[in-house]
């Protein structure tokens, strides 16, 4: 796993379970990975928690066109993100569900947990007019009855922060050489 300095940032109590709950999925997977072996089948896996996991998704990633991959399900708050309605058309590809700037890390998080394995989390920066977008996605394989295709379980969330609060605040720390703006860091 890659890692990338953490923001110097004061957050609300929400902001601070919405930058966790990548860590929280992938400690769920890890526990289901122990029960049920790894990959965990999709069956152990449920987005029926609106408030804990709404940031949440799964994916039915299509292993030999990746372009083909579609929601399966994903919580209120990851809708909301990306003004998607309730529940995904799962005949529409996920790629013209999520604005084109987030493609790289949702095409590379399906494809990198699939042949890894393992869980993957990536966090990182997206310039925006007036500012930038600041991301934390993870990605995790589950086990599915279909050899060319597998099930992804994963957690995506970005938060907004004008140019002028972060010119206000120290940005990275002092081990830090990512480049700004457009930085990704993968763990």
């Amino acid at each position: 796993m890659l890692t990338t300095s953490r923001l110097h940032v004061q957050v609300n109590a929400e902001a601070m379970v919405e930058a966790r709950d990548t860590e929280l999925a992938i400690a769920l997977w890890k526990e289901k990975a122990e029960q049920f072996g790894n990959p965990p089948p999709i069956a152990e896996f449920s987005l029926a928690d609106p408030v804990g996991q709404s940031f949440r998704f799964m994916i039915l990633a299509d292993l030999l066109v990746t372009d083909a991959s579609v929601f399966l399900a994903y919580g209120a708050g990851f809708a909301k993100l990306f003004a998607l309605p309730e529940r995904p058309a799962m005949r529409v590809p996920m790629i013209e569900c999520i604005p084109n700037r987030y493609w790289f890390v949702f095409l590379e998080g399906c494809s990198s947990a699939v042949s890894e394995g393992a869980p993957v989390h990536f966090s990182g920066d997206i310039a925006a007019i007036g500012g930038c977008e600041l991301y934390r996605a993870c990605f995790m394989p589950l086990k599915m009855g279909i050899d060319t295709m597998r099930a992804v379980y994963g957690s995506f969330n970005f938060r907004f922060r004008a140019a002028a609060e972060l010119a206000e605040k120290p940005r990275w720390s002092s081990s830090s050489s990512l480049p700004y703006p457009n930085s990704q860091t993968r763990r």
